[in-house]
């Protein structure tokens, strides 16, 4: 013999239509309401807008622009580059220099006496 399940109970204001109504009505009026406030922003900005720069050119144009940023990166690039694969000075008076990653690495490689002329391990300060 199966048991007969008991339908479960619901208070009467969790399934009202009328609540369920109103709260998706709610929700549609305050997406409308977004979205009609976020077009009158465009559109407030559209005509305030500044015409210089690079959104005055338009998309066409936006790879050929450099902004400042743009042409002190080749600097940047050039300095970095040369301290990665050169050789130079970090500090001549107490004679510590910068060398090429791939020579360091090489020398840690080999150990710690591979690079000093008397065999001994360089000093930790």
């Amino acid at each position: 013999m199966r048991a007969e399940l008991s339908r479960p109970r619901y208070e009467p204001a969790d399934a009202e239509p009328r609540v369920v109504g109103l709260i998706a009505a709610g929700l549609a009026a305050l997406i409308v309401l977004g979205l009609v406030a976020g077009w009158a922003y465009l559109a407030v900005r559209q005509h305030t807008a500044p015409r210089e720069g690079p959104a005055a050119a338009g998309f066409q144009d936006g790879p050929a622009y450099r902004t400042s940023i743009d042409a002190a990166w080749d600097g940047y690039q050039r300095d970095i580059r040369s301290h990665l694969v050169g050789y130079g000075w970090v500090n001549r008076p107490a004679g510590i220099v910068h060398i090429p990653v791939e020579r360091a690495i090489d020398l840690l490689c080999a150990g710690p006496a591979a690079g000093r002329p008397d065999g001994q391990p360089a000093p930790h300060p």
